[in-house]
Order: C-alpha cells, then structure tokens, then sequence
C-alpha cells in the first residue's frame, strides 16, 4: 500500500493507506476504505486519519465519494457519522456518496438508519464507481 498519491498511475491513484483507513482516487471520485471496526474519534491516530481524508475529499477536482466497506464485518456509529459527514462534503460540491462490499450486517445497519434512501448501496466498487459517472480501472 502507498502512503502518497502515485502521478504515474493514469486515472487512478493510492493517495494513502494508513491503520484506520486506506484512500484511493479514480477520477473525480475519492474511494475510502475503513480497515476495521472503530468505537470512537478518541485516538489521535484516528483523528489525523480523518484529517486525511477529509482533506482529501476538499480537493480540487474530486466530487464523489465511494466508502468500500468490504475490510469491516459491521460497523457502527462513528462508521456511519464518518459517512453522514463525507456525504456532506461531497453534496456540497455537486457531488454524491455511495457504498460497496458492503456485508448483510452492514446493510441492515444502513437500512435502519435509513441512509440506503440517501446513498447508492452496490455490491461491488465497480458498480459505485459506475453509479457517480466513473470508469472503473
């Protein structure tokens, strides 16, 4: 896994992969990637994570955001608000969020909370990418 941004890689890149999360670029769309169930934004590794990706989401040219649940069984509250959040920010760019590889837990946690009516929920990042516009790599 990178820890920066590959310029050589065409269309896509790794911009980063660290121990809560690993972020990839396909076009104009950021895909993130939580890499275990977390219970709060209490650690300091966590908080810079998030700092990241955040970060990354503000860039010029990205306007989607795909979140690839396949590394985490379940998730849960922060998982969700970390969702809510990078919706947010790429809804205010004109831009949309959806999931992928998401498990059976997952989705019922998505269709309780109701976010399954905000978000596209696919079962592959292929089919995410497809649905914001992008061509998967």
């Amino acid at each position: 896994m990178s820890s920066a941004a590959n310029p050589d890689s065409g269309n896509k890149s790794s911009a980063g992969a660290g121990k809560f999360v690993r972020i990839d670029k396909t076009g104009d769309a950021v895909v993130v990637s939580p890499l275990f169930t977390f219970a709060s934004f209490t650690e300091a590794d966590l908080a810079a994570e998030w700092k990241v990706v955040q970060h990354e989401i503000d860039a010029a040219g990205v306007k989607h955001v795909i979140v690839d649940l396949g590394e985490i069984p379940y998730f849960g509250s922060t998982v969700l608000e970390w969702m809510v959040q990078m919706w947010k920010q790429a809804k205010a760019k004109g831009g949309s969020l959806a999931t992928c590889n998401c498990s059976q837990i997952g989705r019922e946690v998505l269709h309780a909370a109701r976010f399954d009516t905000l978000w596209g929920v696919f079962e592959t990042r292929d089919e995410a990418l497809k649905s914001v516009g992008e061509t998967p790599a």
